[in-house]
Formats: C-alpha cells, sequence, structure tokens
C-alpha cells in the first residue's frame, strides 16, 4: 500500500479466500506502528459495495490522567516561582484549547465523584469516628475551594499568551525546572502546529441510554483524563475505589480513532492523530511534574 509506504504479498499464486486472507494478514503485520493500533478490514458499504479501511486508535492503555491542581495553586500563593508560571500555562492551554475537563465543570466526571463523596460524609456523618469526619470534610472543602479559585485561572487566556514570553525570560536551575521549560516548549509548538484543533475532534460519539453513562456504558474519554484537586489523601483514595468499581463495570473504553476508507487513490500519508498524541503526552508529562510537587 502506497499510502503506508509498504510492499503487500503476491498473493496471485493462491485462490480465494486464501489470498485474501494472505494479503490481509500482510498488510495487517507491516502496518503496525508503537503506541497505535491499526486494524485493517474490509466492510460492506451502504451501497451495498465493499470496501478496504483501516481504522487507527491510541494505546492509552488503563491509565488515569489525572492532574492534580491543589499543588500547583499552593506553589502560585506562596511563591513567585516562574516555573509554576510556565505550568499554569500549559494548564490553560489544555483547560481553553484542547478542551480538558475541571474538575468543578458540574457536568464532568470527577466532579460527579466528589459530589457523591460529599453526599457519603453527611449521609454517614453519625456513624464516623469524629476524627476521621472532620478530615475528610476538610480535605474535600479543600479540593472545592481550590477549584474554585483555579477555575478563573485556567479560563484567562493570557496566562497562555505569556507564555513565549517566560519561556525566553526562564533559565533552569535544576531537571524539575529544565522538564517545566521543555514542557512548556513542547505545549507552544502544539498550539502554533495545530491552532484550531481539540482534543475531541477524534472521539466517535455512539448514543447510549443516559442511565449507562455512570452504569454499563463506555469509559470515557472525559471519565479518565481530567483535572482533579489532588492524587493524595483519604479523598482521593475513596475516588480512586469508586473509579475501580465503576470502570469494571463498563462495556469498553473510548478511544480516540480515525478511518482512513481506500475508495479512491491516496495521496501522502497523513497522520490523522498527531494531535491528540502530541496533547497526551504533553498530559502525561505535566501529571509527571505536578505529582512531584509537595
Amino acid at each position: 500500500m502506497a499510502y503506508y509506504n509498504i510492499d503487500t504479498i503476491d498473493v496471485r499464486p493462491y485462490s480465494y479466500p486464501y489470498n485474501l486472507l494472505l494479503s490481509k494478514w500482510g498488510i495487517s503485520r507491516k502496518i503496525r506502528i508503537k503506541g497505535r493500533c491499526r486494524e485493517l478490514r474490509i466492510e460492506e458499504a451502504y451501497d451495498h459495495k465493499i470496501e478496504l479501511l483501516v481504522k487507527e486508535t491510541i494505546n492509552t492503555g488503563s491509565n488515569l490522567y489525572y492532574m492534580p491542581l491543589a499543588p500547583l495553586y499552593k506553589i502560585l500563593q506562596e511563591e513567585n516561582q516562574l516555573w509554576a508560571k510556565l505550568l499554569l500555562g500549559v494548564c490553560v492551554y489544555l483547560y481553553r484549547k484542547a478542551g480538558v475537563c475541571h474538575y468543578r465543570d458540574s457536568e464532568s466526571y470527577i466532579c460527579y465523584l466528589y459530589d457523591i463523596m460529599d453526599n457519603w460524609i453527611e449521609d454517614d456523618r453519625e456513624s464516623m469516628d469524629d476524627t476521621d469526619y472532620k478530615e475528610q470534610r476538610a480535605n474535600l472543602d479543600e479540593m472545592f475551594a481550590i477549584g474554585d479559585k483555579m477555575m478563573p485561572l485556567l479560563s484567562d487566556e493570557g496566562h497562555l499568551l505569556q507564555l513565549q514570553k517566560l519561556i525566553k525570560a526562564f533559565q533552569p536551575q535544576n531537571r524539575f525546572e529544565t522538564a517545566c521549560l521543555n514542557l512548556a516548549k513542547d505545549t507552544l509548538t502544539v498550539w502554533t502546529e495545530f491552532p484550531h484543533a481539540n482534543f475531541y475532534q477524534h472521539i466517535k460519539h455512539e448514543e447510549e441510554d443516559e442511565d449507562d453513562y455512570y452504569g454499563n456504558g463506555k469509559i470515557q474519554v472525559t471519565d479518565y483524563i481530567s483535572f482533579i484537586g489532588e492524587t493524595a489523601g483519604c479523598v482521593y483514595e475513596t475516588m480512586i475505589n469508586m473509579t475501580n468499581d465503576d470502570f469494571n463495570e463498563r462495556s469498553g473504553i473510548q478511544d480516540f480513532e480515525a478511518t482512513v476508507v481506500f475508495d479512491k487513490p491516496k495521496g501522502k500519508y497523513k497522520d490523522e492523530l498527531a494531535y491528540e498524541e502530541k496533547v497526551l503526552a504533553i498530559i502525561k508529562e505535566l501529571c509527571n511534574l505536578l505529582n512531584e510537587l509537595p
């Protein structure tokens, strides 16, 4: 297939259907690429014609990409650190441009979990140890407060517009600060290269019953990629237990996917999922850096 710059097996000596199966096997093996799943399909189209297509998805595994805002907020309040402003610019990009959920967005999955825990704490107050109740209540209230205070910061594109200026002015002093600088540079590059892209442009939306969303439906991208209050403490431990129980009941995982139909000659290969892959790499690194903060 010229589109993927691969040579196909000569199947002319073989009869049908073995020639078709052999050709499909050979192409499927050669179009493999690290970090992606490419599935070659032969399907019947709506007009009863047979189509050859490749469905490509990004392999996100079974990971939770939860970016904690509480440690960044505390650093921004206590110290005038340029590296913290760089990370804030990255967060603003992810929220305003890529479209990553903030946990105080009322329709987000993490907001849903926090609200459930809020009700649980109050409903079980009489049966809880007083110390446990106060710890959980204080922890949850702090996450709510920080989330509300971070919302206007994430909504302010001024922090993103200043990113290039901050990058030029910043002189890293250690490995961590160098990583913050590189992440900011990567974010600025992606924004420049894909100025109008968003994180959900290659997500297949399937109709589901409303009752299935938090039941046996698919795990949505917005369920496993989101800003969160913190990734430590009693509230977070409860949330992870809730998430594991919930996800174990779901029917599958929603992926970033693109489909190429070979119904006519194709030109040069175009990576339809390049943006999503690069943003996912930014999110992974941001998770690592934020989790290093005290």
